[in-house]
């Protein structure tokens, strides 16, 4: 039989020769020195299957192709690994087997040596290079959603010679397991899921992963059109100088620019949304796993005074004070436990705001004490998260 080199040859058609083969054995010469001809596996993995010479993945279909291969006692590879063949497929000019893999008896990748032993204790010694397939992660997390800052169980298969393993497109501290798992913890900075991504010698394999932040986020306006009160329903009051919007030099698009100039006719300035439907659930009537969270900017206007709003479908005003003493973007997050009644911060004479009622948000300057003039604050991505 000729070697199997061209990928026009299957070895559906090795296994009928072999059979044929086989029926005809008792003709040859049992102790007829073994000659190896070639060595060769089928890769299914491929489209047409790739047919490799002394190399494959392990679980591929091998055939050994040469003369005086009849009675063959045992195939081991590396000393360690014993295959598993049936002798009804062999013949005196082929034997047939799947390449092992067994890291508990010891296999391991890479070339080594392929050892045929025969009844009358002949030895013929080749080689065989086991590839490394590719690691698998299988759709099974544990647990499926894990909390940030907990550690997450990755399932799947060939979990070897793992150089790094990111989350999100951050590299995290792994915990190899073994072969089928390994765990690494949720960053406790993370807000989305985000792809996890193993690295071996053969390449990158990633499968989303999706996490529970421990709260729900509910968001009121990103002034690019998304949120529950988009940008062009603000408009602007009292005393306020202008309201506009720009995307240079924000953080994620479009923001709104609030400005005070001095004008005092009023008494009072401010930007706000519209009213409407609340913006939480019924369910987060609790101020101390409520807060709120938005984005500021003075624009080089250091000494900014704004004061934050929140209104409650009861007509409720409730006021948190927050100075911008350095320029460049930052967060402000305050518990609406700590916003004070009537416009006044530090007025907690009327206990809390009732988050479940909250249904306008305001931005504004504060025009008393300590502002500079003229002021800017540019703001964006509004919300609220509410503990679970």
């Amino acid at each position: 039989m000729s070697k199997i080199i061209k990928n026009s040859r299957h070895f559906l058609g090795f296994l009928i020769v072999c059979l044929v083969l086989s029926s005809c054995s008792n003709d040859n010469d049992s102790s007829a020195a073994v000659i190896l001809e070639g060595v060769y596996s089928l890769d299914n993995s491929t489209t047409p299957p790739t047919e490799n010479k002394d190399k494959g993945n392990p679980g591929d279909l091998v055939k050994i192709e040469g003369s005086g291969l009849s009675n063959v006692k045992t195939v081991v590879f590396d000393n360690l690994v014993n295959v598993i063949f049936n002798p009804a497929l062999s013949s005196e000019k082929s034997l047939f087997f799947n390449v092992p893999f067994d890291d508990k008896k010891g296999s391991r990748f890479g070339v080594q040596e392929l050892k045929i032993t025969k009844n009358n204790g002949e030895v013929v010694v080749s080689s065989f290079e086991i590839l490394q397939p590719k690691a698998i992660i299988s759709e099974k997390f544990e647990p499926a959603i894990p909390k940030v800052g907990t550690v997450v169980t990755v399932n799947g298969g060939w979990f070897y010679n793992i150089s790094s393993v990111k989350f999100a497109g951050t590299p995290v501290t792994f915990t190899r397991i073994n072969s089928t798992s390994l765990s690494f913890m949720v960053p406790a900075t993370a807000t989305v899921g985000g792809d996890v991504e193993i690295t071996t010698p053969v390449g990158t394999v990633k499968r989303f992963l999706d996490i529970d932040q421990g709260f729900d986020l509910y968001k009121v306006a990103d002034f690019d059109g998304g949120g529950l009160r988009p940008n062009n329903n603000w408009v602007k009051y009292g005393d306020a100088n202008t309201l506009s919007y720009s995307d240079v030099g924000g953080i994620s698009g479009k923001y709104a620019e609030f400005t005070w100039a001095g004008a005092t006719v009023n008494g009072y300035n401010g930007s706000q949304s519209d009213g409407g439907n609340a913006l939480l659930k019924e369910t987060a009537t609790d101020a101390t796993k409520a807060s709120y969270l938005v984005d500021v900017n003075c624009g080089g206007a250091i000494g900014t005074k704004i004061d934050l709003l929140l209104v409650d479908s009861d007509g409720g005003n409730w006021a948190y004070s927050y100075t911008i003493a350095t320029t460049g973007w930052q967060t402000i997050e305050a518990k609406t436990s700590d916003f004070g009644a009537n416009y006044v911060s530090t007025d907690q004479s009327q206990g809390d705001v009732n988050p479940a009622k909250i249904n306008q948000v305001k931005m504004t300057i504060n025009q008393n004490g300590g502002t500079v003039n003229p002021s800017k604050v540019q703001f964006d991505n509004i919300r609220f998260k509410v503990l679970r």
